[in-house]
C-alpha cells in the first residue's frame, strides 16, 4: 500500500512502513472477520453495506482472483516458492501476533478441532472456526479479571454458539457476546488476526509456530 501523503510504501499484512519518510511506522491494527455475506448477515442483521460504482457498474460483485484462487500452484503474482512445506502454500490460516509471538491456525487443524482455548506469549485466546463459512475470529479469554475456558461449540439454529466452563455462560461464538448464564450482556475482546495463505504469513513471519490438535 501507499499513502497519499508521503508517499510511503506499506506493508499490507503487518501495517508497518517498509519505505518512505514513514519507514518504521506501525499502523493501529483493529479486528475484521473474513466470513461470507451470509454469515455477516447472521451475525449482524442491521449492516449497512459499502459499493463502489464506476462505469462499469457496481464493483466487487464477481471475484476478480479466482484463477487465482483456483491455481495450487501459483504462489502470489510473481510466483513465489512456499517457504515451509509443513503445509501447502496456499493452505489458508489464521494467522495471529501477539507481543512478538506469531503463531497460525491452519483451516485443515481447526477443520477437526474448530474451538481452541491457547495460550500464546502468555495470554489466554480463543480461536473459534465455522468451517461452514470458513470463519475464522480469535478472542482474549480474559474477562473481568478472570480467564474463561469455552467449550460445546455448536449450531442453535443458524446460530453458532459456545459456552464457558466456569460460570456455564452461553455466548455467540463468532461475536464473542454472552446471551445467556451469569455473564449474559458481557462481551469478549476480539483481538486483530490475519486470514491468509501460509506461504505469504510465513513469508512476513519466519518465525511463526503452527497450531496442531
Amino acid at each position: 500500500m501507499y499513502d497519499r501523503e508521503s508517499f510511503s510504501l506499506w506493508s499490507h499484512v503487518t501495517g508497518t512502513a517498509v519505505k518512505g519518510k514513514l519507514t518504521g511506522t506501525r499502523l493501529r491494527l483493529y479486528p475484521a472477520l473474513h466470513t461470507t455475506w451470509a454469515e455477516w448477515k447472521q451475525l449482524y442483521p442491521d449492516s449497512l453495506v459499502w459499493d463502489k460504482r464506476s462505469d462499469l457498474g457496481l464493483e466487487g460483485t464477481r471475484n476478480a482472483y479466482e484463477g487465482y484462487f483456483a491455481n495450487p500452484n501459483q504462489l502470489g503474482i510473481f510466483g513465489t516458492e512456499n517457504p515451509d512445506r509443513r503445509l501447502p502454500g496456499k493452505e489458508f490460516v489464521i494467522g495471529l501476533t501477539l507481543d512478538k509471538v506469531a503463531v497460525a491456525y491452519p483451516y485443515r487443524h481447526l477443520s477437526r478441532q474448530p474451538l481452541v482455548n491457547d495460550v500464546v506469549a502468555g495470554q489466554p485466546v480463543i480461536v473459534v472456526f465455522s468451517a461452514d463459512s470458513a470463519t475464522g475470529v480469535v478472542f482474549s479469554r480474559n474477562l473481568a479479571n478472570r480467564t474463561l475456558t469455552f467449550t460445546s461449540l455448536r449450531r442453535e439454529g443458524k446460530e453458532l454458539v459456545m459456552e464457558d466452563v466456569e460460570t456455564k455462560s452461553t455466548w455467540r461464538a463468532l461475536a464473542g457476546g454472552a446471551i445467556r448464564g451469569r455473564l449474559a450482556g458481557t462481551r469478549l475482546e476480539q483481538l486483530p488476526s490475519t486470514t491468509g495463505f501460509w506461504f505469504a504469513w510465513k513469508g512476513f513471519y519466519p518465525d511463526t509456530l503452527v497450531w496442531k490438535p
